[in-house]
């Protein structure tokens, strides 16, 4: 049987080569004890000419030569988890079609924990956002939270469970890459707090093709899948269709007629999907007790606020600041702070309302 080393020294000349279909063949041939790397030829090589397989061949049974890559790969903090290493999740490696390796920065022991994967569209509602940050943030505590690094409900998503360290960030494109590049930063922090995985090489740029790709690993690491928010065609909505595909829970946020964020959500609630309002619905599915919540510390300016925003049902932020006596400008700390705590969302347009 290949070592590991072996393996992630196919990965890195092979991965982005691999169908889905190949992948499934090659894993079977290194399963064997003494596999042929000949008759993996057409799988690792699109260029067939005897002149550069022989020479790729040559590469793989170098010690050396596998020894420099592996290092370089160490040295930019990247770890290679291939599909025969124990810290391999038992969850993705029971799907139909596993990556052979995962490229992982941060921390690798995320991947043996419990996780749930939480997705959603690009254009959410702001009241959605909010929501999925706090549901987020609560079911962080019980789980891993996994999700990719879109703009978003995704960014919405990794901002509740930042804080608790317990999130998975998947890529669909090498870690040379940041994408979208407004969230570098946000990514950068997963990075650092959580663990950010790929399947693919570090050179691999973001790509359309790759990120439904992408989608069976967030559906194959968890348990469940959530949809926040999703549109008729959907990236959310394909990751629950995988996870529909693996035999796990799929979960949805209801809508209302008209809302082309939800209709995604809407038909996953016709097909089957459980529907949820919060947290609770979600932990009450897999029979964990949900701990009680406490009220947030509130200073009196803070408190003073959020009584304003709660009488007048929703308002602008120049409003609430003519209540109160006061410039906007004076009271954006303290709208971020209640925003922080879970207790306003904002609506769009500087307009808040209470939660």
């Amino acid at each position: 049987m290949y070592t590991e080393e072996e393996i992630n020294l196919i990965t890195l000349s092979a991965t982005a080569e691999l169908t889905h279909k190949n992948c499934v063949t090659l894993l079977d041939g290194l399963a064997t004890a003494q596999p042929d790397f000949e008759i993996h030829k057409n799988y690792l090589i699109k260029t067939l000419s005897d002149g550069v397989y022989n020479k790729v061949k040559g590469n793989f049974y170098s010690q050396s030569y596998r020894s420099a890559i592996l290092k370089k790969l160490a040295d930019r903090g990247i770890t290679c988890v291939t599909y025969f290493s124990k810290d391999y999740p038992e969850n993705l490696k029971n799907t139909p079609c596993p990556p052979l390796t995962l490229f992982c920065k941060g921390n690798v022991g995320l991947l043996k924990r419990k996780s749930l994967s939480i997705v959603g569209s690009r254009r959410t509602l702001p009241n959605i956002l909010k929501e999925s940050k706090a549901v987020s943030a609560e079911l962080c505590k019980k789980f891993t939270i996994v999700t990719g690094t879109a703009d978003g409900a995704d960014a919405a998503v990794i901002n509740g469970a930042l804080g608790s360290g317990n999130i998975i960030c998947v890529l669909a494109y090498g870690f040379d890459s940041y994408y979208p590049s407004v969230n570098e930063n946000l990514i950068k922090s997963v990075e650092k707090n959580g663990l950010l995985i790929t399947e693919y090489t570090p050179q691999v740029k973001p790509q359309k093709f790759n990120f439904p790709a992408r989608n069976r690993i967030i559906a194959g690491l968890s348990e469940g899948t959530l949809v926040v928010s999703a549109g008729k065609r959907s990236g959310a909505t394909i990751t629950a269709r995988y996870a529909l595909e693996y035999g796990k829970r799929v979960f949805a946020f209801p809508y209302s007629l008209g809302v082309a964020s939800g209709e995604g959500c809407n038909s996953l609630i016709r097909d089957g999907a459980t529907l949820v309002t919060d947290a609770g619905d979600i932990l009450e599915d897999f029979g964990i007790e949900r701990e009680e919540s406490k009220a947030p510390a509130l200073t009196a300016e803070e408190l003073e606020t959020l009584t304003v925003i709660k009488e007048m049902g929703d308002a602008f932020l120049s409003t609430v600041a003519t209540k109160l006596g006061k410039m906007p400008f004076q009271l954006i700390p303290v709208i971020t702070s209640l925003e922080m705590k879970g207790l306003i969302a904002r609506l769009g347009g500087n307009r808040y309302a209470a939660l």
